[in-house]
């Protein structure tokens, strides 16, 4: 058991103690990695002390498509799972940041095979108290990874799938092995696609600069609210085009994106500064905007959704 664990976990429907949060190592979602996943984050607001889940209903959403992509239906709406995170996240009351993990997965395959076809699902959500990198202020080093990203035709890279995310983790081991915070991978093309649970924003001249759907990405939720936010209060437009390893080492600014890293400056690539080796002004711009948005202070009141008791109340 992990020192200082959080109290309670949910589990199909229902609180528990979060040593009971477990699914049999022969089910499939545990065994196979047959699962689909969403990370929300509920941020403590400055102004009333409350917590706020962020962009909840996208999140949900997105997971809703991750199901349909592996056939998967579960027993819960999404408010459901809304209600879970809610319940679960007052039930900790780490006081602070908060993230939390929807896991959806399969259960048991006939005779115990894990490639059968199996109706028997369920879904399990966890919470830890996340406080911010403090790498968040002073950037990260990246390598360009020798793993490529898995491509479209392997395997769907538009979702959340527990199984898609050992290439992360090979990409992962491998930079940290090597020196570097984190690592950025290319595609089959050769060109960028993402960093390991990030997405990847360029700056060059004055525009913000994003690998499409097309090129292997997982299609970000913090990257559509960095474009809006940028569109909004810098007037800077998000492009979405390839971006070719040999421009990184040129660009301006560059950070990654998600869920987990925030905003996140990237310093270096390959041991090569990006421009002066300091997180830039418009990352600096837009951090301070995520953080008004993601802390209830925007003018998307309707992105946070606050944390407060169900009518069904917290039932462990």
């Amino acid at each position: 058991m992990t020192a200082n664990a959080p109290e309670y976990a949910w589990l199909d429907g229902r609180l528990v103690p979060w040593d009971q949060c477990v699914v049999h190592a022969r089910s499939q979602g545990a065994f196979w990695g047959a699962n689909v996943f969403e990370g929300i984050r509920a941020y403590v607001s400055p102004d009333d002390g409350e917590p706020y889940a962020f962009r909840v209903t996208e999140h949900l959403e997105r997971l809703r498509r991750s199901m349909k992509s592996l056939h998967m239906e579960i027993d819960f709406t999404d408010a459901d799972l809304a209600a879970a995170c809610t319940d679960l996240i007052l039930a900790n009351d780490f006081g602070t940041d908060v993230h939390v993990c929807v896991v959806a997965y399969f259960g048991m395959g006939p005779n115990f095979d894990p490639l059968a076809h199996t109706t028997e699902t369920g879904v399990h959500i966890t919470s830890t108290p996340v406080p911010r990198s403090a790498a968040y202020d002073r950037g990260v080093a990246a390598s360009i990874s020798s793993w490529r990203r898995i491509g479209n035709d392997a395997m769907p890279t538009r979702i959340k799938a527990g199984a898609n995310y050992h290439n992360s983790r090979l990409a992962q081991h491998e930079a940290v092995r090597n020196g570097f915070d984190t690592t950025l991978l290319l595609n089959s093309r050769g060109t960028v696609s993402e960093a390991p649970g990030s997405c990847v924003v360029m700056v060059r001249d004055g525009v913000l600069i994003t690998p499409p759907g097309t090129s292997g990405v997982l299609e970000g939720i913090t990257v559509d609210t960095v474009a809006t936010l940028a569109g909004e209060r810098l007037g800077l437009p998000l492009e979405r085009r390839e971006i070719d390893r040999a421009e990184l080492y040129v660009c301006d600014e560059l950070f990654l994106c998600g869920t987990m890293s925030e905003l996140l400056p990237i310093t270096s690539v390959d041991r090569l500064p990006v421009a002066d080796g300091g997180p830039g002004e418009i990352t600096r711009a837009l951090q301070g905007h995520y953080d008004d948005a993601v802390r209830n202070r925007s003018s998307h009141p309707d992105w946070c959704t606050p944390v407060v008791p169900t009518p069904e109340g917290v039932v462990a």
